[in-house]
């Protein structure tokens, strides 16, 4: 029985994440709390919470009870913080409290957070004003598994969505001790999962739709295509502002949502809110401006007014119900508009399947769902993958603190096997259910009829066949561009040779995979570098020995895959060789 209840907390400290969708915002946080609170309250029959109160009741779903918190509980803690308003931080709580029942947490986790987690921490730290950190530290690293680990995520996800305080330290600290218990970031979903949400978002948008369809999907179009780029918030997504286009010169940029700093805080790494954009997408913006005009007043870039009402009974109150705001798009509306994308496009329009286990090869399916913030994750995987420096990484994330990146750096791999994944499956839409298969699998249909087709039956344009030890080369002037023959443009194999040495291709591929995990894993150790030592000056942003080495580890990793991919020479995943005749 203690077994099980160990079981149960560590699934339910694995659910909760060390950073929040939202970041707080002084003109519109209460207001996007308020209609949070609202919609739980009609959903919920024993859902009572509203926040004037300081004690609201949350509905246990399916066994007909109620979670209490109580909110005075953390204006007595926070009181010790005379630097603080206790009332305005009370407030500040609601609003994250709320943005965790947004974001799907269930009762009894939010009251965890709130009550165990976050004044748990208050506590420890006498309202915010505990400097000894060493002493800290022991304190935390003496407490049971289960409340450290309460402690240590939700006091992050709460300084994730609360950025305005100076917690640095407490962020680096909470980061050091939570190695103490098994700490699961959330994954993303599958590679395959993501690359097909991308294709049938390419593939939606590329064909003639009507007006309606187009206001109807183009804010998840513009989430997809912004969000991959840039690593921003979903809140800060949902309130760019109408009148957010720059254009300088012959460059274009979109301004986001983000706070000005306080010029006098030296700590904080100075964030940017002018982004540059390619012109194309910039002009995808303009046009969707210029085509929601006719809605009327929007204080947002998605006019929330412009929305066509949904027909699925299970959405419709989702859309141009009462709302507090309606010249303002949010993430509260956002989550369902995703929603609503998958359940009427992916699922319906498409024939995905959202499946559990094992899939018929004859159906396209995906086991996961994106979230709002998984874009925010593949835009910061992306700028890790190219070398970017923390610091600059900070800067376009709207991070204030290079410690802020720990759940997002341990996930380089996932974005260079979903580019491996695009890579080796370009095809299109049609007949895409049999030409799929996850990257777990890649060696199994790695030996394609591409493959077969351009080195077994494609004859040479040159009567010139060097032999080799495995195939001939077909160049006169030997002008070898790769490392390993079977990559050339200009190697060749005869049948009979291939299928005695087909098995030579699969260990190629399967060593091939090995150096891609080892110039990933160089790269981390670089980043780990930087993390820990970030006031050396040699690992500085300003250094240029160390942006040096950042970007020849990115051209290790552009190589590694440039070669498997060279290897399996394949456009689209279909039947191994096995399966021809």
């Amino acid at each position: 029985m203690a077994i099980e209840s160990v079981d149960v907390m560590e699934q339910l400290l694995n659910n909760i994440q060390d950073y929040n969708d939202s970041r707080y915002n002084l003109e519109y946080s209460i207001e996007e709390a308020k209609e949070i609170l609202e919609e739980e309250i009609n959903r919920r029959e024993l859902s009572e919470c509203y926040f004037e109160n300081d004690t609201w009741y949350l509905e246990r779903y399916l066994i007909g009870k109620r979670r209490i918190i109580d909110f005075s509980k953390i204006t007595e803690v926070i009181q010790f913080n005379k630097n603080i308003n206790a009332i305005e931080f009370t407030n500040i709580v609601k609003c994250w409290t709320a943005s965790l029942i947004e974001e799907g947490y269930s009762s009894e986790t939010v009251g965890d957070m709130v009550q165990l987690g976050l004044r748990g921490f208050l506590i420890l730290t006498k309202g915010l004003t505990e400097t000894n950190h060493e002493e800290l530290a022991d304190e935390l690293i003496n407490l049971s598994i289960s409340k450290l680990g309460y402690i240590c995520s939700s006091a992050l996800n709460f300084f994730d969505y609360y950025t305005d305080f100076e917690a640095e330290e407490y962020v680096s600290l909470l980061y050091s001790v939570r190695k103490h218990y098994k700490a699961k970031a959330r994954l993303l979903p599958p590679s395959k999962d993501i690359l097909i949400f991308s294709k049938v978002l390419e593939d939606y948008f590329s064909n003639e739709i009507s007006e309606l369809q187009y206001r109807r999907w183009f804010p998840i179009w513009l989430w997809w295509n912004l969000t991959t780029l840039i690593p921003i918030r979903p809140s800060e997504f949902c309130t760019i502002e109408r009148e957010c286009l720059i254009k300088k010169d012959a460059n274009f940029y979109i301004k986001l949502p983000r706070h000005k700093q306080k010029l006098n805080n030296k700590k904080h790494i100075q964030i940017i809110d002018e982004l540059k954009i390619p012109e194309e997408l910039y002009r995808k913006i303009e046009e969707y401006k210029h085509r929601t005009e006719s809605f009327g007043k929007t204080d947002t870039l998605i006019s929330y007014l412009s929305i066509p009402h949904f027909v699925n009974r299970k959405y419709v109150s989702t859309f141009h119900h009462t709302r507090l705001n309606p010249h303002k798009y949010s993430l509260h509306i956002f989550r369902r508009h995703l929603e609503v994308f998958y359940e009427e496009v992916v699922f319906g329009e498409y024939n995905v399947r959202l499946s559990e286990g094992a899939s018929s090869i004859d159906e396209l399916s995906i086991t996961q769902r994106l979230l709002p913030g998984d874009t925010r994750h593949l835009a910061f995987l992306n700028l890790n993958r190219q070398g970017y420096h923390p610091v600059e990484i900070a800067r376009l994330g709207g991070h204030v603190s290079i410690h802020s990146q720990n759940h997002y750096f341990n996930h380089v791999q996932s974005f260079v096997d979903l580019e491996i994944l695009e890579l080796i499956t370009n095809v299109e839409l049609d007949g895409y259910q049999n030409k799929m298969t996850d990257t777990d699998s890649k060696q199994e249909q790695a030996i394609s009829m591409s493959f077969i087709e351009k080195y077994v039956l494609r004859p040479s344009r040159t009567d010139f066949k060097l032999k080799l030890i495995d195939g001939y080369c077909t160049d006169a002037y030997q002008r070898c561009k790769v490392e390993d023959c079977w990559e050339c443009d200009a190697w060749r194999i005869s049948e009979e040779e291939f299928h005695e040495k087909k098995d030579t291709l699969s260990r190629k591929l399967v060593n091939s995979e090995s150096e891609i995990n080892q110039v990933i894993a160089n790269l981390k150790d670089l980043y780990k570098g930087i993390y820990v030592n970030g006031k050396d000056e040699f690992y500085s942003s300003d250094s240029p020995e160390i942006r040096k080495e950042l970007i020849n580890k990115a051209k290790r990793i552009d190589n590694a895959i440039r070669k498997y991919v060279n290897l399996v020479k394949v456009k689209e995943r279909i039947d191994s060789i096995g399966n021809k005749g």
